[in-house]
């Protein structure tokens, strides 16, 4: 089975999913095969039940968003295949925090007598899909856990030494942003304070309608 270079494909049309660690400044891109995305919003309402009133008081107090993405990563070469692996060992320790030195030096081996001076906060850019609010960059948040499945159907690399890499593996992840920019309606002017968020929309003016699908889109291929 072979695969078409999409790395190169995605490239040239900016359509990469890129995470940084924040703490670190470490960061690795994907080209965007999607498999999987949603984009979830949650309202939280408090209830006080007031004597004489039949239904509750619903204060309002909070608005909350988590993102589910999922994408195939395709390997066409024994070489690519180690490089998106070594992009994925990056992307699993960015789950971890920064520790600062050893408070002596005999707990030098181990993490013993360190503490966490960095939580494990990364932001994920996608065209517009994963964005910062106001539409200049990427999105700060958390990853709630990373998925790493391999597809067995299309087979694995194999180096002299035994180890194995596949042809083709998805990565999967909830992330739950957190947004840096006010997100609400101005009082006066009766306008959303952020207008590009969350997807930029109302700044395309001119956009050529398609019905294709970001994972059609990347091969060029039709529905």
């Amino acid at each position: 089975m072979t695969f078409t270079n999409f790395k190169d494909i995605a490239e040239s049309r900016n359509q990469v999913i890129t995470i940084s660690h924040v703490a670190t400044t470490n960061e690795v891109s994907f080209p965007a095969f999607l498999t999987e995305y949603s984009d979830n919003y949650s309202v939280s309402w408090g209830t006080e039940q007031v004597f004489g009133r039949a239904d509750p008081v619903k204060p309002y107090q909070s608005t909350g968003r988590q993102i589910q993405i999922g994408f195939d990563v395709l390997s066409p070469s024994f070489e690519a295949a180690r490089e998106n692996m070594a992009k994925y060992t990056v992307l699993t320790k960015m789950l971890y925090p920064v520790y600062s030195q050893p408070l002596s030096e005999a707990a030098s081996i181990t993490s013993r007598g360190r503490t966490v001076v960095g939580p494990p906060l990364l932001r994920v850019k996608f065209v517009n899909f994963i964005q910062s609010a106001d539409g200049s960059g990427s999105l700060l948040g958390c990853i709630e856990g990373v998925n790493f499945a391999p597809n067995r159907d299309p087979g694995f690399f194999s180096a002299a030494n035994g180890e194995i890499f596949p042809k083709l593996f998805n990565i999967s992840f909830r992330f739950t942003p957190q947004h840096e920019s006010v997100l609400g309606w101005d009082s006066v002017t009766r306008e959303f304070i952020t207008p590009t968020f969350p997807y930029s929309a109302d700044s395309i003016t001119a956009g050529t309608s398609t019905r294709r699908s970001p994972t059609r889109a990347l091969n060029g291929g039709s529905e």
